[in-house]
């Protein structure tokens, strides 16, 4: 579930959380405000994000989902941990 803030945080929470993803190359207009974030670690120590982005048309166009007619199509990802998360972001699997 993606962090909850208070209002006066909340820009400065949006901003160093876009920063993250464009350091872990994840665009972070591709990702729901709402998407929920874990980050897991494999045997090998290869740290990796998941989490939920929207599904688009090759020139960036949203799709809607085919099984909701009333919402965008939106699907789980994964990416290499470039770059870990400041601990007060609270993304679970993160620093502490």
């Amino acid at each position: 579930m993606a962090p909850t803030v208070n209002n006066e945080d909340a820009e400065h929470w949006r901003i160093a959380m876009c920063d993250w993803l464009t350091a872990n190359n994840v665009d972070p207009k591709g990702v729901p405000q709402d998407s929920d974030f874990d980050i897991t670690t494999s045997g090998d120590g290869q740290r990796t994000i998941h989490y939920t982005a929207y599904v688009r048309t090759k020139d960036g166009s949203k799709l809607i989902d085919p099984d909701d007619k009333t919402r965008a199509w939106q699907e789980q990802r994964s990416a290499p941990c470039l770059v870990e998360p400041p601990a007060w972001l609270r993304i679970p699997g993160g620093p502490s």
